[in-house]
């Protein structure tokens, strides 16, 4: 069950302390600072020790680097400006054909140094199909030539900006490679991948509601969430997306339903147990939370969602609030 949308007044310092972290989850702000300012009354100076408050401060940043999207615009906008800046110190000439990026070319530094290292004439192809002319969004190609380092990167990149395929493409072309890197795209492929190719109309409209939720204008990207959940009801990445609209506008159960559809079509998404831990950190159910933080230690133990996950639970059970 999740939290009441009213504070009650007359809690103690560690149930604001357990309120706090179940509002963070859910994104209920008010509800948050108002626990977080009941948290500081209730606290007299010194009345915690330093180690203790340190291992709490933890706690809450971690757990608002889980469900605030604030990362990952970052990540996207990095991505973006990385390709640009690539674009802009190595392929001047053929950028200059377009007004919009000949100015970004003009303001930008080299920086993205995958296509960099490759064969000079690759380099121009990549140019022409990796960088759109408004300001460096890759398009649906993936370059030969590359190490499986130079593909994980791709793919990173890749996913940061809602491109499901061209990330497959370039997992696809590390684990060629082999290597141990090989086999770390193996892992990826498997937990962070629909099962079934997308197609291009469907990943657009998926690139569409990100760009809402990164606004914070999830009620804008629900319809289309709701659109993709019946058009391409194999599209892995639109079902945590939607659980975590529904969850923050209080349909825990809806959200769960969400997560249980995910999990039978492909038992190894890591978006679907990485949600469900903050679904259960939301209901405040920590026996079901460790559970799926295990899961996530099996399926990808050094994913940023299971390093993360880990992170909150051990801290929760380190501050004493379990």
């Amino acid at each position: 069950m999740l939290p009441p949308k009213v504070v009650p007044g007359d809690l103690d310092v560690l149930d604001y302390q357990r309120l706090m972290l179940r509002y963070q989850a859910l994104v209920w702000l008010s509800q948050m600072s108002f626990c977080s300012k009941q948290v500081l009354r209730l606290s007299p100076e010194g009345a915690m020790p330093e180690a203790e408050r340190r291992k709490m401060l933890a706690l809450m940043t971690a757990v608002q680097a889980s469900v605030f999207v604030t990362d990952t615009v970052t990540g996207v906008q990095e991505t973006a400006s990385e390709l640009v800046k690539y674009a802009a110190g190595e392929g001047g000439r053929l950028l200059d054909k377009n007004e919009l990026t000949r100015k970004a070319k003009d303001k930008a530094v080299f920086a993205f140094d995958f296509v960099g290292k490759l064969a000079g004439d690759t380099v121009h192809k990549v140019l022409e199909d990796v960088v759109l002319p408004h300001v460096g969004l890759p398009v649906h190609y993936v370059p030969e030539g590359g190490s499986a380092r130079q593909y994980l990167t791709m793919a990173e990149r890749f996913e940061k900006l809602g491109y499901v395929e061209p990330m497959r493409k370039a997992l696809d072309r590390a684990i060629a490679c082999g290597d141990a890197e090989g086999e770390r795209a193996r892992v990826l492929r498997k937990t962070r991948l629909p099962l079934k190719e997308i197609r291009n109309q469907s990943m657009s409209k998926f690139l569409d509601a990100l760009k809402f939720i990164y606004t914070k204008k999830e009620s804008q990207a629900r319809p289309l969430l709701l659109e993709l959940l019946r058009d391409e009801a194999g599209f892995d990445w639109v079902y945590p997306r939607l659980a975590l609209i529904e969850l923050s506008n209080g349909e825990e159960e809806r959200a769960r339903d969400l997560m249980a559809m995910l999990i039978k079509q492909n038992a190894s998404s890591i978006f679907a147990y990485s949600t469900l831990v903050t679904i259960e950190l939301a209901a405040w159910q920590l026996d079901a939370m460790e559970k799926h933080v295990n899961k996530l230690l099996e399926l990808d133990s050094v994913a940023p969602e299971t390093i993360q996950a880990e992170q909150i639970f051990s801290l929760i059970c380190q501050t004493g609030l379990r």
